[in-house]
This record gives structure tokens, C-alpha cells and sequence, in this order.
């Protein structure tokens, strides 16, 4: 082994062309730029939904900011940015009828906008440096229009996860720069 075979190695280990580095290729510790704000992955979650079907969820910060970033490609790529919402947030009616089905509703009116229940998928989801898998349900919603997305994660039978997002396009998140090797 010669004293450059250490730079062809490295070299192999990239799964992207650096010069050309797109939303596909974001890994934890990345950060990129999305609406004039730079954002840090901080965290990389890897879904599994069944026939060799994955997608991937970006916990990025800006600050004190925290939101998801998810990446979706079957066929097209689908890239939605949401955020945590708490589960009392989407009312009365809504928890009401959680508590006695033990799954959400197939409408949901949420800040003034009504979301329909868009697709329900089994799963298993772990953070991608984690061993063990975690099964769940995901209740994904859409708005009339499209544009705007809820999702109601379920953890067995009483623990459910919310977020509430936008579909954006993959060309909003830019100059996305690698982990630096340390």
C-alpha cells in the first residue's frame, strides 16, 4: 500500500459527487440553506415500509428551531418540512375519538383547515446509527389543495406522535455542504 492508496480509500467511501451534492445525499451533520435560514441535520431516521420501500426523516435545527425534514422517492421525489404539534392541539373531537377507536379519525380539521386521510402505512422506523427497530402506524393527511400535510405516528396502542408540514419542492434546499471530517 502506497502512501495515496489513503486518499483513493476515502475517495470510495463518498456515496456522492461533491460537486454536485443534492438533497439525496444529505447525512447527519450536514447543513444547508432552505427559505434564507441555514439548518443542521442533527439527527437521521430511516423508515421501513415493507417490499424494499424506505424513506428517510432529518431532524434539523436553526437555533432553537426544530423541524423535520422528510424525503419520500417512489417514483418522484416528495420532500415535506414539518413540526412537532401536540396531540390535545387537534381538539376535543379529534382525541375524543382517538381515546375510543385507538386510531385517528379520516378527517381532521386542524387550525382552520380540513386534512383528509391520505394513506395509512404499517412500519418500522430507528435512527440510522440505532440497532433495534420500532414499529408504528402512520396516519398521513393532506389538505385539499395538497400543499399541507398532517401526520399521526402510532407507538402501540395509546402513544401517538403528530406533525403538521408543507410539500416543498427538493430546489428550495440549497447550497448543502457535508459533514466536516474531524
Amino acid at each position: 500500500m502506497g502512501i495515496f492508496d489513503i486518499f483513493k480509500k476515502k475517495e470510495k467511501e463518498r456515496h456522492f459527487d461533491p460537486t454536485n451534492i443534492t438533497i439525496r445525499d444529505l447525512g447527519k451533520g450536514y447543513i444547508f440553506e432552505y427559505a434564507i435560514e441555514t439548518w443542521t441535520v442533527t439527527a437521521l431516521f430511516e423508515y421501513d415500509w415493507g417490499e424494499n420501500y424506505f424513506t428517510r426523516e432529518f431532524v434539523i435545527k436553526n437555533g432553537a428551531t426544530e423541524k423535520f425534514l422528510n424525503i419520500e422517492d417512489d417514483g418522484g421525489l416528495v420532500v415535506t418540512l414539518s413540526e412537532k404539534v401536540k396531540l390535545r392541539k387537534l381538539g376535543e373531537i379529534t382525541c375524543d375519538y382517538m381515546d375510543a377507536h385507538q386510531k385517528p379519525p379520516k378527517k381532521i380539521k386542524y387550525e382552520g383547515v380540513k386534512y383528509y386521510l391520505d394513506e395509512k402505512s404499517p412500519g418500522y422506523c430507528k435512527e440510522i446509527d440505532a440497532d433495534n427497530w420500532e414499529e408504528l402506524i402512520s396516519y398521513d393527511y393532506l389538505d385539499e389543495e395538497e400543499e399541507k400535510t398532517l401526520c399521526i405516528e402510532q407507538y402501540g396502542e395509546e402513544e401517538f406522535e403528530v406533525t403538521k408540514g408543507i410539500i416543498i419542492d427538493a430546489l428550495a434546499i440549497s447550497n448543502i455542504l457535508p459533514k466536516g471530517d474531524n
